[in-house]
């Protein structure tokens, strides 16, 4: 009889403990002889950022008598369909195998390409989170007089830790040993990976309170997170919200004032740090990106036709998980749920904060209040 075979597939950029921990999980729970971790080369779905090479050797220091790498899908080349690929594995390691796949691909899994067949070559083994549970039973019921070989919901449920989180706070030098094997996080530091943004991280914390730069991280991170959900530019979304507020602190205003770079009314005011910040991402930062320029420039006091760009680091100024202020978390919600609708419970709730403790609003602002209002 030929050896019962786990497929783990993944980008593992980089593998993580959940990974480690979910592989070792399964091992024990499905009663594999053997699990393969196969990195994918190309995935169809979403852009890599280590290269081949290093997620094969950041895996390699993790195999274990039970848990062995595979190149497989990697030497194919080209974009990788799973569907292409599992008759080179089945022909590898025997047909008695499970293929597994996470919940968030398998509530998705009519969208593979011709998933109808993978159902007929392997068995599926999902392994969902929690929250995921009873989405994935009314998913599973879709698939019940299909030919296959057969759905497996895991008993195991991995934690929420994600690849995309440690890569940003790798990119942002925050500490993640607890999130990785020690092993994994001694090579992406010897070889700098996820490191494309460190010279600017690190400009910017000696140029700003360490206050202002925890905050900025925060920014940063909860700005990250809608990316893919708002189909931006990642490039434009770490940077703009990086250098929000590059001009905050050890700033002399005076050049740029002086010059009539900003607008002149704003000068001395509490929102003046965003309109220099523009000018100071310009020339000390040397972003030249007018998108980028722009979000840092309106995001103390939003402005009519803004890009989403904009809206996003205006409200992850706001939102950001140090932030407390009563109604914070309700703001959230609805932001997480509905962008347009958060944006703009965002910028009301500036107005009423202003209008409370008897502040100016900015020109700027209530010419946002009016446009955004009037869209509704």
């Amino acid at each position: 009889m030929s050896k019962f075979i786990g497929i783990y597939g993944g980008a593992f950029d980089p593998p993580h403990l959940s990974h480690i921990n979910t592989a070792k999980a399964l091992i024990e729970e499905r009663g594999y002889d053997k699990l393969i971790l196969l990195p994918s080369h190309n995935p169809p779905h979403k852009l890599l950022s280590a290269n081949d090479y290093d997620r094969l050797c950041m895996l390699k220091l993790i195999e274990s008598d039970k848990m062995e790498v595979s190149d497989l899908e990697i030497k194919r080349q080209g974009i990788g369909y799973t569907v292409d690929y599992l008759p080179d594995i089945i022909a590898k390691y025997g047909d008695n195998i499970e293929y597994i796949i996470g919940g968030d691909s398998f509530l998705n899994f009519d969208k593979w390409y011709k998933p109808l067949e993978i159902l007929k070559l392997v068995s599926i083994v999902v392994v969902a989170r929690d929250g995921e549970r009873e989405k994935l039973y009314t998913k599973l019921a879709e698939y019940e007089n299909i030919p296959k070989k057969g759905i497996t919901i895991a008993k195991y449920m991995p934690d929420s830790m994600s690849s995309s989180d440690i890569r940003n706070k790798l990119r942002l030098h925050l500490p993640v040993q607890d999130l990785l094997d020690s092993k994994v996080a001694e090579y992406i530091k010897n070889n700098n990976l996820y490191n494309e943004y460190g010279a600017l991280v690190e400009t910017l914390k000696a140029n700003i309170s360490e206050e202002r730069f925890l905050h900025t991280l925060r920014v940063v991170m909860y700005a990250l997170k809608f990316v893919d959900k708002l189909k931006l530019d990642y490039n434009k979304v770490f940077i703009a919200s990086l250098l929000h507020d590059c001009a905050k602190n050890n700033i002399n205003y005076d050049y740029i004032y002086n010059n009539k770079l900003v607008p002149l009314d704003s000068k001395n005011t509490p929102i003046a740090h965003a309109f220099c910040g523009s000018i100071v991402a310009r020339e000390k930062y040397g972003i030249t990106d007018t998108e980028i320029l722009d979000a840092i420039f309106c995001h103390s006091t939003a402005k009519p036709n803004m890009t989403n760009l904009a809206k996003l680091v205006y409200s992850a100024d706001m939102l950001e998980e140090g932030r407390d202020f009563d109604g914070v978390v309700k703001l959230r919600e609805i932001f997480e749920k509905d962008f347009g609708r958060g944006f703009i419970a965002c910028l009301e709730k500036t107005c009423e904060h202003l209008q409370k403790e008897n502040k100016e609003i900015y020109p700027l602002t209530i010419d946002a209040y009016n446009y955004y209002k009037s869209k509704k």
